[in-house]
């Protein structure tokens, strides 16, 4: 079966299980989507990050919930770029092994001989059920870092019961006292990278940024194209003309369309002039940081727009669960409620511009 009507398939059964199934990952990972991001020596792809966004974009049409465990898996195994050598080998040995978890320093990490001991609990940890490393940031005495722990170090506590993106399964997971060798750990953007090129000189940010708006640009895609679906069929109780044949809609449609494509076509062109300057082996400044953030900000709040009302305009059918649009809907609004597609973003954007020096340490 092709991959995305596979996913498409699969899609109700993992809302159900609040997990992609097992067909849905075995399949990712044969089709080697998990190692997009990886460096060329780890079997990896070294897609570039336009490239990225666009494959992210195409899974989310299918699942949003399948292109958000993507996004992150392959945002997760980026840190390979940044360990050393050794402990990169360690980890990306194995072509199938997957990488997840959350990057905020939430854990406490104290020295032990030649590492240190950690314990923490996490949030939004999608696809860890899945994962054979996960990773956990944590505070220690020489600043916030970056752990990655095998499996069995890791306790998954079921907390994710959602409105939307279900079968993330983006729980809760902790760890208690465990041992991480300092060569587990690093700082993207402080720490050398272990291995050089463009993805370690790209703001980390920016590059989560990109991914959670790509999600939501791929929910929007769906959403049209489902209640484009559904005009063609549908003629509304009480109306003599299907949807499609009624100038309302039609109009409604057509902006859809313009809006999603203005959205996509901004993030498209912010994300390639910034991944030029990391290619070039250039700083990416804040006038190009703050321009891809306000993209991402942008786009992802002109999706769920949109979604919205694509979901409204299918009317009572939209409700059920045997409808995508509700399921749509639901996945977009919880796409963008992430904070690094914030709409505080817009005030920091506009205070570089106006020259009122914010603080821009989390572009």
């Amino acid at each position: 079966m092709d991959l995305h009507a596979l996913i498409r398939s699969e899609a109700p059964l993992a809302e159900q299980q609040r997990a992609l199934t097992e067909p849905v990952v075995t399949a990712l990972v044969d089709h080697g989507l998990h190692r997009m991001l990886l460096p060329e020596r780890h079997g990896g792809l070294e897609l570039g990050l336009p490239e990225w966004s666009r494959e992210i974009q195409n899974l989310s049409c299918s699942d949003a919930s399948t292109g958000w465990t993507v996004m992150t898996t392959t945002i997760s195994s980026s840190l390979a770029w940044f360990l050393p050598v050794a402990a990169a080998d360690e980890i990306f040995g194995d072509p199938r092994a997957l990488i997840a978890g959350t990057a905020a320093p939430i854990g406490r990490g104290e020295p032990a001989d030649g590492g240190y001991r950690v314990s923490g609990r996490w949030g939004w940890g999608s696809a860890v059920q899945h994962s054979q490393w996960v990773i956990g940031g944590s505070l220690t005495p020489d600043g916030p870092r970056l752990a990655v722990y095998p499996r069995s170090d890791v306790t998954i506590h079921d907390t994710w019961y959602v409105s939307g993106l279900r079968a993330t399964g983006s729980h809760e997971f902790s760890v208690t006292d465990a041992f991480v060798p300092a060569g587990r750990t690093a700082l993207p953007g402080v720490t050398a990278p272990g291995t050089n090129g463009p993805l370690p000189r790209f703001p980390f940010f920016c590059f989560l940024a990109a991914g959670v708006a790509s999600v939501s640009l791929g929910v929007a895609r769906r959403a049209i194209d489902e209640i484009v679906a559904l005009a063609v069929e549908k003629t509304p109780q009480h109306a003599s003309k299907r949807l499609a044949d009624q100038t309302g809609v039609q109009i409604d449609v057509a902006l859809m369309e313009a809006r999603l494509s203005a959205a996509r076509a901004f993030l498209a062109d912010e994300l390639s002039a910034a991944w030029e300057l990391a290619v070039a082996g250039s700083e990416v400044p804040d006038a190009v940081k703050g321009r891809l953030r306000l993209a991402c900000t942008f786009a992802s709040a002109e999706a769920t727009e949109v979604t919205q009302k694509a979901f409204a305009l299918g009317g009572g059918t939209s409700v059920f669960e045997s409808s995508a649009l509700q399921r749509c809907l639901r996945d977009a609004h919880v796409a963008n409620q992430h904070t690094i597609v914030s709409r505080r973003l817009l005030e920091t954007y506009s205070m570089v511009r106006f020259g009122l020096g914010p603080d821009t340490a989390r572009f």
